[in-house]
């Protein structure tokens, strides 16, 4: 049983150590369950909006408006591998809010085999996240909030366990639109490995600053992302090794996007990611640093579509869905 469970795993270690770092180990965490958030690049930090699932990256913006609210999402990766959410959030007394969700990214089924090349059957692979966060205002302006979440990963009949922390702040000021958010997430670490085979969390601080201009029908965020990771070499889209010279360190930790909010129902919303164009490009060249999407609520219910590179093999479409009860 240990050596088909070996083999069985190396094949799944290879398959998915070959995918981009946001999926591969718990790289999953990074990704973004928003299609909202994805249409600005993938992190979205400092949205003030009642959109409960923008709150899954930073804690802080939980607030009574997005008391009662389901929301869900889909996005199919690349493959077979899918990624999912669901959540529901309530207010918490009359200023703070709560939220509990679940996401998985599933990697689809491999073949196993013995040590004598004997096929054993197929077996699935899968990471799965319980998170449970609180907001609450600090001051006038001023909100701050934290979560928590478990990670099981199940990789045939074995499994690892992880936990990690978010804890984020998020200062508004309504009166000239300018929203300003930093956020330090997944925090923690691995308390059961797959067979010795011990993964990272992945760890980052953001920081991120939103601007509505006054009396036009836009708002402008600029985003710093990843910034305790600063790697100076990357995989292209060939799967060769180059470096980043000179400023492109900075460029690629910057994530530029704008809305054009027709009304209260209605929104477009567009990114750009340096990194994303340099890692990912293969095939697609400046492309592949963009990120779009478009969102509607009518009455109780509120959807939103995005598009978005995450890999070098194809870009991929998130939808997500919420009702108010």
């Amino acid at each position: 049983m240990t050596k088909r469970f070996l083999l069985s795993l190396a094949v799944a270690a290879v398959v998915i150590d070959a995918l981009p770092q946001e999926v591969g180990e718990y790289g999953f965490l990074e990704l973004p369950v928003s299609a909202h958030s994805a249409a600005l690049g993938g992190t979205a930090i400092s949205i003030v909006e009642p959109d409960a699932s923008l709150a899954d990256q930073n804690p802080a913006l939980l607030c009574p408006q997005m008391d009662g609210q389901v929301m869900m999402s889909y996005m199919n990766y690349v493959s077979d591998i899918n990624l999912g959410y669901a959540g529901y959030t309530r207010s918490l007394n009359e200023h703070g809010a709560w939220q509990a969700s679940v996401r998985y990214v599933s990697y689809g089924e491999f073949d196993g085999y013995d040590e004598y090349g004997n096929h054993t059957g197929s077996f699935g692979a899968k990471d799965v996240a319980l998170q449970f966060g609180v907001g609450y205002p600090i001051s006038d302006n001023w909100r701050a909030g934290v979560s928590a979440r478990a990670v099981i990963s199940s990789y045939d009949t074995y499994s690892a366990f992880a936990l990690g922390v978010d804890a984020g702040l998020n200062y508004y000021d309504e009166t000239v639109g300018r929203s300003i958010s930093m956020v330090v997430s997944n925090l923690g670490g691995q308390l059961k490995s797959l067979d010795g085979r011990r993964c990272q969390m992945p760890t980052q601080l953001s920081l991120a600053v939103s601007k509505e201009v006054e009396h036009l029908p836009f708002c402008f965020t600029m985003t710093a992302c990843r910034l305790l990771d600063w790697d100076s070499e990357y995989y292209n889209g060939k799967g060769e090794i180059s470096k980043y010279s000179g400023g492109e360190q900075i460029l690629t930790h910057l994530l530029l996007g704008a809305e054009w909010i027709a009304s209260d129902n209605f929104y477009v919303a567009a990114a750009y990611s340096y990194r994303r164009q340099r890692e990912f490009s293969g095939q697609g060249g400046f492309l592949r640093g963009l990120s779009m999407g478009a969102g509607i609520n009518f009455g109780q219910w509120r959807a939103n579509v995005s598009y978005a590179s995450y890999n070098t093999v194809e870009g991929s479409l998130m939808f997500d869905v919420g009702y108010r009860f």
